[in-house]
């Protein structure tokens, strides 16, 4: 049985609610509070610094416990967000759109709703769009992907031509215009931004390019926008550095706001392809509800409002209820006015009441509502109340008088639920005008640029910046107690650069950076570095684009730094934009930096090249012309791999999507593995533990990871022993080699040449000989020993159960590659016997960091270990690095000990394994020591 709502219900009453929330729209201009995005969005968008790949790719795997749990849900969202901006083709308020979705086996419905609502016009192209993304999600054809983006130009051509190239070029004018006239050194006159500007530039004011069509036109457009979009260092000039203008700012944000729609086309093709229920889309455009009648209660007036609030009227009230700009006349003819203004419904509005008169999305709702500005308060707070569903956030602002129709045929429950929604909304805009008013609450900006807010209000509690900062001044000051260590090693240790002698009075000359010819000239740029002619200058690479303080770096030349070092890239702008996050196994990561490593040792190319190729969009092509020069019996294995794998480099995919990406999909290669009734299992719900940590360590190995150094796995199957990524990527061969079969690759047969041909281990052995600790055994038995015996200290870790005892050195070792030690500080056998005990101050903690990390880079493990039990650390770091005389009292502890006779209780037995001599093979660690002492167990 259908229901209906109307403002007749207990507790609701029109011109109480209208009045008051007129009322507030006055005060500070309509800005109810600052703006704020929701939890989820916040969840999503949260980035700590820091958790990239060496050798081979690195992950946190405790992640994969989301993997039950790989519904798409922030790719569903970003699709709904995208699609109500697309929706939303007209400038202004009365385009503002809203967007919903239901997911079920092969087909998808999404509704969408307008302010203004639709016409006859725009169904025929909803039709098409869905036509297209069912067509692209069965054949994944480049002919849907070319389909799909002209008809989403050709949806927006009134507002590219009308709005966005209009404010695109008065933005460039008045830039250009300040760098003319500043001679000084900001983002205006930078010479750099200023290139990289200059195609778009081109496009903009160039009105018969080629003589091409107005849509080709207004498609290579967005596309230079979007490029624009992507690179940080615009970014960084025009918008978020100290030094950018108001003009630079104006002109970063319209640029971002036409790079919108290509924003929303990588969207629309990734969730097609993505999600299989998008083979069949349903899209439905919500029709706009007749307008409110008008009420039959006579609107009230200021005193009357008032009177709501238990308030007098007077001018004291009026300014501590509106602002202290506000006297009463002034309030009471505004007022008056707002009143008399016909209330409209918005898009969210439409959406919901909708929704709840069709039977059809009872269940199966997506739970958000995608926005294509962020919501008003009243929006906001109505939804809230309502529950059910959440958006992208709220710009805190009333507009105009806002409302919510009377609508028949509402499910069953429904028109109740609306009223007492309601009800909680009037109460919260009670609430906010009795507050005190705490001052001006700057206006927000209502739009969003490609998918996240431009928000000025605080967007996360106190307790969260302030964890931030913390973490900050702690990196800080870790930085500059290795700066410390590293000039200090320099002093000693590094090579004193070679110069030449010359005449006296002459300046001495040095040796050329690049051709090591000697010379006297110095870089024209910054004049740090040597380069003998203009030639040599523009080959700079590595350590001296770093120093060049007039050189912008991009994410080329942090590409460049790792392919000098012949190390997997770690910067997260090299990862997103040359398609390192595209690929995810380690094996394909390492193909891909074998074809840059062509360009690199080849000598033609700088990072400049490789940069303006990629922001040109032309990497691919100048790839392909460097290696099709190349006789095809050369090319090496690299660049046909990447022939066959060309969509790593068709869209760059950023950090949280390569993460979502490979939840998604990580245990897909490892499930055969399990017998079939726990191929739905997440590692942590395998027992016993070893076995799910044998899964998971599986997993890893099948996609060439390498585990994190947070991860237990890291420490437990050995790679806390490596000396190196060169090492973790020879353990990750082993165990690849003792799990999988071969598939013909020359990897296989490279390594059965040695060994011959031998039948893999099956899980079960691998997991059960890892609990028992004869994994050892195992690899040999599978004839892995010669490979096995090339790291050197691996034998006598996997020679003991999981649970030890082994040599604190190594958890040592994994606290220092781990490198936080905020969150997460030396465990108590570290923090005795390697002094972290004695550290008062979070620099001395820091230097003990360093001291033992620059030990372990050449000294034996296992040697630190027996000077810590004889009690001479500081002497033993004293033969790596020079130390002062005041971090000996640091580093003490309280061995050597006499044997007390007192047994150690399991969670402290001794943490010397067979790896140590036979001196301090039953030497029980010092913290079980001190435990014995001070009565902690007995016998």
């Amino acid at each position: 049985m259908s229901e209906s709502f109307d403002w007749n219900y207990p507790g609701l009453d029109w011109s109480h609610f209208h009045s008051l929330a007129n009322l507030l729209s006055l005060r500070n201009g309509g800005q109810a509070e600052p703006s704020s995005i929701s939890d989820t969005v916040l969840e999503e968008d949260w980035e700590p610094d820091g958790n990239e790949d060496g050798a081979t790719p690195s992950m946190d795997t405790r992640l994969a416990d989301q993997i039950s749990d790989s519904g798409h849900g922030r790719l569903k969202r970003k699709f709904l967000d995208c699609l109500a901006e697309f929706a939303a083709n007209k400038k202004g308020g009365t385009a503002v759109a809203c967007s919903a979705m239901k997911e079920a086996e092969g087909n998808v419905v999404i509704w969408i709703a307008r302010n203004e609502g639709f016409s006859e016009v725009d169904k025929p192209a909803f039709d098409k769009l869905g036509e297209v993304l069912g067509s692209l999600s069965c054949n994944s054809a480049n002919q849907s992907e070319t389909l799909l983006w002209e008809d989403m130009v050709s949806y927006h051509q009134n507002r590219i031509e009308h709005s966005y190239i209009p404010n695109l070029r008065v933005s460039f004018k008045a830039y250009d215009a300040v760098r003319r006239r500043n001679d000084t050194n900001t983002p205006e006159n930078s010479s750099a931004s200023d290139a990289t500007l200059s195609a778009l530039r081109t496009l903009l004011f160039d009105r018969n390019i080629n003589g091409t069509s107005t849509l080709e036109k207004h498609m290579r457009l967005v596309i230079a926008s979007y490029n624009l979009r992507r690179t940080r260092n615009m970014e960084e000039a025009l918008y978020s550095s100290p030094s950018a203008t108001s003009r630079s700012k104006s002109l970063w944000l319209d640029i971002c706001l036409l790079a919108r729609l290509r924003v929303a086309f990588h969207n629309f093709k990734d969730i097609a392809l993505t999600l299989p229920s998008f083979e069949h889309v349903t899209i439905i455009l919500v029709p706009r509800p007749l307008a409110p009648a008008n009420p039959s209660q006579k609107p009230l007036n200021l005193n009357q409002t008032f009177g709501l609030l238990q308030l007098d009227l007077g001018p004291a009230t009026t300014k501590a209820v509106l602002g202290q700009n506000w006297t009463v006349a002034k309030i009471e003819r505004e007022f008056a006015k707002r009143q008399k203004q016909k209330p409209h419904v918005h898009a969210e509005v439409q959406m919901l009441m909708s929704l709840n008169t069709n039977e059809a999305s009872t269940s199966g709702l997506f739970p958000y509502f995608g926005c294509s500005k962020l919501c008003c308060f009243m929006c906001n707070r109505f939804i809230q109340s309502y529950g059910r569903f959440t958006t992208r956030g709220c710009h805190g602002r009333l507009f105009k008088p806002w409302t919510v129709p009377s609508v028949g045929r509402l499910l069953p429950g429904q028109a109740d639920r609306t009223a007492k929604a309601l009800i909680l909304v009037q109460k919260e805009v009670k609430k906010k005008l009795k507050a005190s008013v705490e001052g001006y609450i700057p206006h927000e900006r209502t739009s969003v640029i490609g998918g996240s807010s431009i928000l000025g209000g605080r967007q996360e509690e106190r307790s969260q910046r302030q964890l931030q900062i913390d973490r900050l001044r702690m990196k800080a000051e870790r930085d500059r107690v290795a700066e410390m260590f590293r000039r200090q090693t320099e002093d000693t240790a590094s090579p004193t650069r070679l110069t030449y002698s010359t005449p006296e009075g002459d300046e001495p000359e040095w040796d050329c950076d690049i051709c090591m010819r000697p010379t006297t000239r110095r870089c024209n740029i910054c004049s740090k570095g040597y380069f003998c002619s203009d030639s040599c200058q523009e080959k700079r690479s590595g350590r001296h684009l770093f120093t060049c303080s007039k050189r912008p770096l991009t994410s080329a030349d942090y590409l460049w730094e790792s392919l000098a070092k012949d190390l997997m890239p770690q910067d997260e702008d090299v990862l997103e934009d040359f398609g390192f996050n595209n690929v995810l196994s380690g094996g394909d990561r390492s193909n891909l930096l074998g074809v840059y490593g062509g360009l690199y040792l080849s000598g033609k190319f700088s990072p400049e090249d490789i940069h303006e190729w990629r922001v040109g969009g032309i990497l691919v092509d100048k790839i392909k012309e460097f290696y099709y020069a190349i006789p095809e019996n050369c090319r090496g294995q690299y660049f046909p791999w990447l022939l066959k794998n060309l969509y790593v480099l068709e869209r760059p995919m950023t950090k949280d999507e390569a993460q979502q990406k490979m939840i998604a999909t990580f245990y897909d290669k490892a499930k055969p593995y399990l017998d079939i009734e726990d191929r739905d299992k997440t590692a942590r719900e395998l027992k016993p533990e070893a076995r799910g940590a044998s899964y998971a360590l599986l997993a890893e190995t099948l996609l060439r990871i390498t585990p994190n150094p947070v991860e237990t796995n890291w420490y437990s199957f050995g790679f806390v022993t490596c000396r190196g990524q060169g090492e973790e990527s020879m353990l990750v061969d082993l165990y690849q080699l003792l799990l999988t079969e071969s598939d013909g690759s020359f990897f296989y047969e490279f390594h059965n040449r040695r060994r011959g041909v031998v039948q893999p281990a099956t899980f079960t052995q691998f997991w059960k000989a890892y609990e028992a600790g004869t994994l050892i055994q195992l690899m040999d038995s599978k004839g892995l020993k010669e490979l096995r015996s090339r790291l050197p200290f691996l034998e006598g870790f996997l020679s003991v159960p999981p649970a030890g005892p082994r040599p604190s050195v190594w958890d040592l070792k994994q606290f220092l590659e781990i490198g936080e030690p905020m969150e997460h500080p030396p465990i108590p056998s570290v923090n005795v016997d390697y002094g972290f005990i004695n550290c008062r101050t979070f620099e001395e903690t820091c230097i003990l960091m360093e001291i033992y990390g620059a030990v372990l880079k050449t000294a034996n493990p296992l040697a630190l270990h027996q000077a810590c039990v004889a009690g001479d650390l500081f002497q033993f770091a004293r033969g790596y690095v020079r130390m002062e005389e005041r971090w000996r009292s640091l580093m003490k502890n309280f061995y050597p000990l006499e044997d007390s006779g007192v047994g150690a209780g399991p969670e402290l037995r001794s943490e010397v394994g067979p790896e140590a001599d036979e001196d301090s093979a039953g030497s029980p660690s010092l913290l079980s020591r001190l435990w014995g002492f001070i009565g902690g167990f007995s016998n």
